[in-house]
């Protein structure tokens, strides 16, 4: 508890401090829209950005400067965990790892906007749990057996989809859609490999003692390649494989206080997902949100969105906020830093990220943590050139 809370007195204080840095000179965020929603608490349904791409609102895509390309890749629930023994087993644990890595191309021609580009994520869990080694020896025919057993419970999931998304901007308005075309493969079941050893001996070996006995059966066991003795048997429960269209539909306007427009505008957004709701192995709950964002200074981003899922308990939320900080000069360098908390199916979580620029080269990372439990971590890396 006491490592927790020393690290939430550095992080503010960290906060703090970048406040006062960024306050001196007004500069643009850095580049990439998947990491820039993660390091915000996954505020992304009034945010528009210089790089909006193919995760956040699609009627963003009219305010993207410049052409935007972009690489990213998440992991996740990286884990090894031993488990309790039971029965007869001799060693259980678990591993889970899951990746998600994206690119895309952004950019706005006019009073138009446009990104296309391609998203995956790879689900890979398996339980792995060693039988007990059952050994024989024949005395008559000097000859050792062994057998052991290892039982992989699997479940795996590859899920890619190819997006392109469009916008089009009516006076303060804009609205966009978004198709998403998903390719799902499920595999779930138990891998049985069994290793069967066998070592004979000659009959120069003395049996009765221990110590040349042993040394020969290791010598037999160690000779060629006992890889060939381990034999698989595979028993899938569930192999599928269903490739579906989805649709995302977006909206955003900017809101002004006062009549002479001098002051920076509210920005609204409201975004329907998956309005098709494909007939997938892992169906996509279809999701409506609105959310407002606000740019006080150049230099400041505050963000909020609110959103229902189908089949979701209650409403998730989330609340973000970016601070970023430009250096002019012949090679422009940026750094930006970014907090956000948020509900996801009653499970509250917090993100921090950072992001550095040189030049047309980003390179950005965030960490989002699962709050009260600390045992679900996420990270995620991205590289983008902008050109």
């Amino acid at each position: 508890m006491w490592i927790h809370n020393r690290t939430r007195c550095q992080s503010l204080t960290t906060f703090w401090v970048f406040c006062i840095l960024a306050a001196i000179m007004p500069s643009s965020s850095t580049a990439n829209e998947m990491l820039r929603i993660a390091g915000m608490g996954g505020t992304r349904i009034a945010m528009f950005a210089d790089d909006a791409g193919i995760f956040g609102n699609p009627a963003a895509l009219v305010s993207v400067k410049h052409h935007n390309l972009a690489l990213g890749i998440a992991a996740e629930n990286i884990h090894w965990t031993e488990l309790p023994k039971h029965e007869t087993a001799q060693f259980i644990a678990e591993a889970n790892i899951d990746f998600s890595p994206a690119f895309y191309y952004s950019s706005a021609f006019g009073k138009w906007g446009m990104s296309v580009g391609y998203a995956a994520r790879s689900t890979n869990f398996a339980n792995f749990t060693f039988d007990r080694t059952h050994a024989e020896y024949n005395r008559n025919a000097r000859q050792f057996t062994a057998t052991t057993d290892l039982f992989t419970d699997y479940n795996l999931l590859q899920e890619g989809t190819w997006i392109a998304g469009f916008s089009h901007k009516f006076k303060k308005s804009a609205a966009g859609a978004r198709l998403k075309w998903v390719r799902q493969a499920v595999d779930r079941g138990t891998t049985i490999s069994t290793l069967n050893l066998a070592a004979r001996h000659g009959p120069e070996v003395d049996v009765e003692i221990p110590e040349e006995l042993i040394e020969a059966i290791i010598d037999e066991l160690q000779f060629g390649d006992r890889v060939r003795e381990i034999v698989h048997k595979r028993q899938p429960t569930l192999e599928r494989t269903v490739s579906r269209l989805e649709l995302d539909l977006g909206f955003q306007r900017e809101v002004w206080f006062d009549a002479a427009q001098t002051n920076p505008p509210l920005q609204i957004g409201i975004l329907f997902e998956n309005v098709l709701r494909a007939d997938l192995v892992e169906p996509f709950p279809f999701r409506f949100g609105i959310g407002v964002a606000y740019e006080p200074l150049r230099w400041i981003t505050v963000a909020t969105d609110i959103w229902r899922d189908t089949g979701q308990k209650g409403i998730s939320f989330a609340i973000g906020g970016e601070l970023h900080k430009t250096w002019t000069g012949a090679i422009p360098k940026t750094v930006a830093l970014r907090v956000g908390i948020g509900r996801v199916n009653s499970e509250l979580r917090s993100s921090i990220g950072v992001g550095l620029r040189l030049g047309t080269t980003y390179l950005e990372y965030t960490t989002n943590v699962e709050i009260f439990t600390y045992d679900s971590n996420k990270h995620l890396f991205a590289f983008t050139l902008r050109f």
